[in-house]
Order: structure tokens, then sequence, then C-alpha cells
């Protein structure tokens, strides 16, 4: 594990990401989450229940947690129209968290105690809805994978059943100081964060960041609550302060009305880095693309518009199949590389499936970067974060195409956090060569 006890994920956000397949490990004997007679909650002969808790209304939040669900269950329905996994259909149950604690709470309950439970929760979204379940999720042996929110307290410490599908947000925050250092050292730091712990967070490990390369970056920050949609008393109050440089800790509907409010009611030209769940097409859609151009963010996998990409034509080929009137954007591909992610892990986890061989296959992924990936996924039984690096990329906008067309355009290396170095790429299980879904690693 990283060092240093720095307190700390994505949403994608840290990435908010494009999530890339994270997979794969050799299954071991049983232990976890089988009742009294073997069994195993949420398999059948023929099904395995997945859930999922996504913000589906009541808060901005809805504007990711729709289309990931999307996402979600297309690639279900393309690997069910294979045959499903050993014979397994997979049956995706999504419960609306309305990115809450309350509503979270009672969205779980639903999704384990009803209709012969799930096999495994994945993709949840939101820290303070999944702070209020995460315990009673652990209590039960559920695999809780794929958590879509880079908080630390998901992996540290290291719980058997857990695991992170983004950068943690210290992390990030001290990948975003170096940043800050090398283009505004001088400069002083205007931190917007969510106030929870997603925000905060993020503006200690920006702050554990500059103190460590010893920048000359004065910090001041403004916090909003996460219902609050618009920020522009904020963005004002930062503004006064004399502030050369904008960093970001929230949602997207948020990030979109800051700057919004810096460029058009402010005419204030002011550089911004956004955590990475905010490297998506629906942030630059909501603030307008002459507002967002020039931001920066980070990204783990490729993304929609690079169709150029053999892994990207495919997906785009898939989902116009199986969510013919969801636009093809990086918010359907979060939740499509989620259920990816989740294939690859059953496929490893063999025929037999109990919830101690999926965990086992889920804690022995070794330096294994899917068609789709950036950065490259490990883990371990002392490291439950399949990701733990980024790429930035920049908000351009194409203005010799008619409409004006905009993407996240990388630059620079992968800048690497990863924990895991020493690991041994596991054996495939008989087979599961022979199954649909991502290639196993040893393949």
């Amino acid at each position: 594990m990283r060092a240093g006890g720095r307190k700390r994920l994505l949403f994608l956000t840290a990435a908010l990401v494009v999530a890339a397949p994270l997979f794969f490990a050799c299954p071991q004997e049983s232990k976890v989450g089988d009742n009294d007679a073997g069994q195993t909650q949420g398999v059948t002969d023929d099904e395995i229940r997945i859930g999922t808790l996504l913000p589906l209304s009541g808060n901005p939040a809805a504007a990711w947690g729709v289309t990931i669900s999307k996402g979600m269950e297309a690639y279900f329905d393309y690997i069910n129209d294979q045959g499903g996994i050993y014979g397994r259909k997979l049956k995706l149950i999504v419960g609306d968290n309305q990115y809450s604690g309350p509503a979270a709470t009672e969205a779980v309950r639903k999704l384990v105690e009803q209709d012969g439970g799930i096999f495994l929760l994945q993709g949840s979204l939101g820290t303070e809805a999944h702070t209020a379940v995460y315990e009673y999720v652990e209590e039960r042996g559920i695999p809780d994978m794929y958590i879509l929110t880079g908080n630390s307290k998901w992996t540290v410490p290291v719980v058997r059943t857990r695991f992170t599908a983004l950068v943690d947000y210290a992390t990030e925050g001290r990948i975003f100081a170096r940043y800050v250092y090398e283009n505004y050292d001088g400069k002083k730091l205007g931190v917007l964060a969510q106030n929870d712990d997603f925000g905060k967070e993020g503006e200690e490990g920006i702050r554990e960041g500059l103190e460590e390369l010893d920048a000359n970056v004065d910090v001041t920050v403004e916090y909003y609550d996460a219902t609050q949609s618009d920020v522009t008393a904020q963005v004002q109050r930062l503004k006064g302060k004399g502030v050369g440089v904008l960093a970001f800790w929230g949602g997207p509907v948020q990030a979109a009305n800051m700057l919004k409010t810096a460029h058009e009611i402010l005419s204030w030209d002011v550089p911004a880095v956004l955590t990475g769940v905010n490297a998506l097409e629906i942030v630059a859609q909501l603030a307008g693309y002459d507002n967002i151009e020039g931001a920066v963010t980070s990204m783990i996998g490729h993304q929609a518009w690079e169709t150029s990409i053999p892994g990207v034509a495919k997906r785009k080929d898939i989902l116009a199949k199986y969510a013919p009137d969801v636009p093809f954007d990086n918010t359907l591909l979060v939740g499509y590389a989620i259920s990816e992610s989740t294939v690859g892990l059953l496929k490893q986890a063999g025929q037999e499936l109990t919830r101690d061989a999926f965990l086992d296959a889920a804690e022995s992924v070794c330096k294994y970067r899917g068609e789709n990936s950036l950065v490259p996924a490990s883990t371990s039984p002392d490291d439950h974060r399949f990701i733990e690096g980024v790429v930035f990329v920049r908000a351009v906008v194409d203005r010799s195409s008619d409409p004006p067309a905009f993407r996240w355009e990388p630059f620079g290396d992968v800048i690497d956090f990863e924990s895991t170095s020493d690991c041994v790429a596991p054996t495939p299980p008989p087979g599961g060569i022979d199954q649909p879904g991502p290639p196993l690693q040893g393949e």
C-alpha cells in the first residue's frame, strides 16, 4: 500500500472517467458469503444477479447515474446474447440512491433482501450515499466492486470484499499539485470543493502535494453543499480573493456552473483543473464550449471521440445495438467498462462460482491493460485500488467543423502511483478462455 497514511478515488473521476477493464485471478476455496446450504446468494444454475447503486433522480448527479446504468446494462445484454458466463445470464438490478445516504440505505436493502438478493454490487456512485451502506454490504460478505468515488476509507484499511475503480482523491490532489506547480507557481490557487469527504480529501491532497514540492502557491478554499447546483457566490468570492488558478472537486453540474460563472458572468479568464470525474462531454455541454476550453482534468482510458482506436470503435458498435437511444459518450463508456470488468473477474473465478473465488480473482490482477486502457491495473491482498495512475487531458474545441466539436485531448505521460509492482499474472481457469467478454491474462 502507499505510505504516508493519506486520507482518501473518481469520482472519474477522478477520474469519472472512462474506466478500463480491471481484472483477473486464480480461484481458491470458498470462505465468504455462502449460506448454510453451500449456496451463494444471487447465483443460480442459470443466472447471476448483480446490483448497482446510482443516482437516477432527486439530485444533479443523476446526469451521470442514468447513463452509467444504461452502459452497464448494455454490456450485460451483449454478453447474455452470447450465452452468458459459464451458461449463466447476468441480470443487473439498479437501485436509485439519489446521491444521498437515506435513499441509498433503502435501495441497498431492497437489492440485498428481496428476490434472492445479489451476488455482488458494482459501480456505486456518491461518497455520502456509499458511506451510508458500505458497512452493511461488508457485513453480508457481498463483493463491493469498482466503487465510483475516490474516498480513501473504501481501501484504507483494506477489506476483503471492497475495491475502488478510481484514483483516490488525495492522490489525485497530489497529481494536480504537480501540474499547478509546473504551470502556475507563484499564483494563488482557489479550490472549490464539495462540502464532504469527496471535496475535502481532494483539497487535502493538493495541499500536501504543493507542500512536498515546496511550491510558492497560496491556497484559499470555498465549499458548496452536494445538493447545491449554483456556485456563483463561491466563484465570486474566489475571484475577489485574487485567485490565479482554480481547482475543483465536485460533480459535473457544479463544475459547469463554476466555469460558466467565471467566464460569462464575471468575465474572468482563469485556468482550471477539474477532478477526473468531470472528464465527460456533459460538462462541456452544460458549461458551453467557450467557457470550458483549456480546462484540464484526467483520464484512465480512451474516450468516445477516439473512434480510430479499435477498442473504441468496437464499443461504439456494441452500444449502437444494445443502447441505441443513448448518446455514445464517455459517461456511457463508464458503465460499459464497469460491467466489462466484472465479466472479466467472473470469467477468471471459474465455473464453480463462489464469492471467495471471485474475490481471489479480484486480488490477483497484474499489470493488466485492456484494449481501451491508458493505465495498467494491478491489485493484491493488500491493494484493492485497481487504478493508481492517470493521464492529463485538456478541453479542446475544434471550430473547423460545423457545429464545433468538443473533446478531452490527452497530453503528457502516465503519472503513476501504483503500489503493486511485484506480481505474477494468473492462469486462466478451465473453460475461461472460451467465455465471452474481455481477454483473460495469460490467454
